[in-house]
């Protein structure tokens, strides 16, 4: 089974086979980010990936408009539309780090 690493939590899960990677994190309690509950609405579930990302589905075309290409190119993904193929590295993203709005609702765990 593949393993999520949160970097910046030093945390590792794993990531359960058919959820995507928001599901993986909500099954395990992580603290993440959702205002419109997986689908690909709100772009609060937004993480980046810091490993090279080749374990990872491929981007739809809702993902990449809500994101924007520069987000894109820095590493940027929605959890919600993001399924896992293999281990991965990310950064999961504090209230501070995300839009305003995005704070209000999260799923998991404590903050960190």
């Amino acid at each position: 089974m593949p393993t999520i690493i949160i970097d910046n939590l030093c945390r590792e899960v794993p990531a359960v086979p058919g959820q995507s990677l928001l599901g993986s994190l909500l099954h395990e309690g992580q603290p993440i980010h959702t205002r419109c509950g997986g689908k690909a609405r709100c772009g609060c579930c937004r993480v980046r990936v810091l490993s090279d990302g080749r374990g990872m589905s491929p981007r739809r075309d809702g993902e990449r408009s809500l994101l924007g290409e520069e987000n894109i190119a820095q590493g940027w993904r929605l959890a919600c539309q993001t399924h896992i193929l293999r281990d991965i590295t990310i950064h999961l993203p504090t209230a501070a780090e995300l839009d305003p709005g995005c704070s209000g609702r999260r799923g998991g765990g404590k903050a960190p």
